[in-house]
């Protein structure tokens, strides 16, 4: 039996995150576009693969519609957090709750998994208090890239990785040949879960003849190879989504 493949997209800012890492970037006008074009394509293809979809909550608003009409079409919505800045040191249960609760409360659903906005674990307590601090939050299952194992209060679906690296995650798989990434999903152990955010989908990213910062010509390096790599991993894989495989 083949193992599950979880698509999950981080709907997220790129300028506000940009900014948040020092780097002011010129910001296009019009509203994001990246949401809907996803979901027109994952729609029209067959077995309508679903999709879960990590929502940073002080950006929901501005794509609200968008998270609707996912919502709506069987897709799941949880937490990337209250906002897209580190996670709070000491405790953090009250900023995991009001990153649940600000999603729930837009756009009516229930929200079960959480994936921190850098991967990052608090450094007072470790993994173990994390872990804690989500269930206290109300969260079953988080997606990240640490194991706690069987004494975690949630459930874990840990994105793809291999010796470090993150292959779940599309700023690696534009760099990949697609036949490594393919192989990758085929013999994950588990069910892999794979990484992607809302703006490899917007076509508004600025160009890299206009880039004049060596970190920013990183970050937008290859990028419009991701979507075509999420069309096909689909395509041969179909998806499901994360608080399906978490249980």
């Amino acid at each position: 039996m083949r193992n599950a493949v979880c698509v999950t997209v981080d709907v997220e800012d790129f300028y506000d995150g940009m900014a948040a890492l020092g780097h002011d970037v010129a910001r296009p006008p019009g509203p994001p576009r990246g949401l809907g074009s996803l979901l027109e394509r994952l729609e029209a293809q067959p077995g309508k693969p679903k999709v879960t979809l990590f929502v940073v909550a002080n950006y929901a608003p501005a794509v609200r519609a968008e998270l609707a009409a996912f919502a709506a079409a069987g897709h799941e919505i949880a937490s990337h957090g209250a906002d897209h800045g580190r996670l709070p040191t000491g405790a953090a249960s009250e900023w995991l709750r009001k990153g649940r609760e600000v999603l729930e409360d837009l756009l009516g659903v229930s929200v079960r998994g959480f994936r921190s906005p850098r991967f990052d674990i608090p450094g007072d307590g470790g993994l173990p208090r994390y872990r804690d601090e989500l269930a206290a939050a109300g969260y079953h299952y988080v997606s990240d890239t640490s194991r706690l194992g069987t004494p975690s209060p949630v459930r874990e679906v840990p994105v793809l990785s291999w010796r470090g690296i993150r292959l779940g995650g599309g700023s690696y798989q534009r760099l990949l040949p697609f036949s490594v990434v393919e192989a990758a999903a085929r013999r994950s152990p588990g069910p892999a879960v794979l990484y992607y955010h809302s703006y490899d989908f917007d076509g508004t990213l600025p160009g890299l003849g206009a880039v004049r910062s060596p970190m920013l010509a990183r970050q937008l390096l290859g990028r419009g190879r991701i979507a075509p790599i999420v069309w096909r991993l689909t395509e041969r894989f179909g998806s499901e989504t994360c608080a399906h495989v978490a249980g």
